[in-house]
């Protein structure tokens, strides 16, 4: 055999290779594609279970779960997890949730409920982690605690509380209010009608002067009605007027 035909061989042989790689390659595209296809459609493995973990107190069980059925579109290899969390989400009494395939027909919703603390500006709530939230139905809640101030403020607010509690607790007092206004003046409400003018600078510091003397201030005849805290020196103290039997 001549070279000439042996490299005409070598060259067919060689087309002959590359039109049966491609033809391969094209072939497993698509059957890519239509294996794809087949995972995706929700009739092929459709969603048929929604799973909700965790037991609630205020949180509509029932809400919830029309809720996120109404999130999932598509199969069980197609449905937009991120979707059925946000859904989840939105309702007020969620805190957190996490969404999860699980085979070969089901999602499983993990669900943390918020945690009110305290009440927030007469129509809202807020929760353990200082963010205010607003359920349509509050019922009748056992907090004894109110915030009254901006929204941006709450987690700050929750956090003060949260410092000076433990000393008033100590004296048997409690907190009952915590406003903050917009000059940036925070004032305490006392069981029992007391009232403490904290003011804006150097909290802390003031409300520990307060309590290392009350004591002796509660000695003093006369139930207190406010305390002022806004001076450099001390502070002012004014008292109920005595009631005459």
């Amino acid at each position: 055999m001549s070279a000439r035909a042996v490299k005409k061989r070598d060259r067919s042989g060689r087309w002959l290779s590359l039109g049966l790689l491609a033809g391969f390659s094209l072939l497993l595209v698509v059957g890519g594609v239509l294996g794809i296809r087949y995972l995706m459609d929700p009739a092929s493995f459709p969603v048929r279970t929604i799973r909700i973990e965790n037991e609630f107190r205020h949180l509509d069980r029932a809400a919830l779960q029309k809720t996120l059925g109404a999130a999932v579109e598509g199969g069980f290899f197609g449905v937009d997890l991120e979707r059925v969390r946000e859904a989840a989400l939105s309702l007020p009494w969620v805190a957190e949730a996490q969404v999860a395939r699980v085979w070969p027909d089901r999602l499983l919703v993990k669900v943390k409920e918020q945690v009110p603390v305290a009440y927030w500006n007469g129509d809202g709530l807020v929760n353990s982690r200082g963010k205010v939230f607003y359920p349509a139905k509050k019922g009748r809640l056992a907090l004894p605690l109110q915030f009254h101030g901006p929204a941006s403020k709450a987690a700050e607010m929750l956090a003060f509380y949260h410092r000076v509690q433990p000393g008033f607790a100590a004296r048997g007092l409690e907190i009952r209010t915590v406003r903050l206004d917009r000059r940036g003046e925070w004032q305490l409400g006392i069981e029992g009608g007391m009232t403490i003018m904290v003011g804006r600078d150097r909290k802390d510091f003031r409300i520990e002067r307060l309590l290392g003397v009350y004591a002796v201030l509660n000695e003093e005849k006369g139930s207190i009605e406010r305390i002022d805290l806004r001076y450099e020196q001390g502070f002012a103290v004014r008292r109920r007027p005595e009631q005459k039997g």
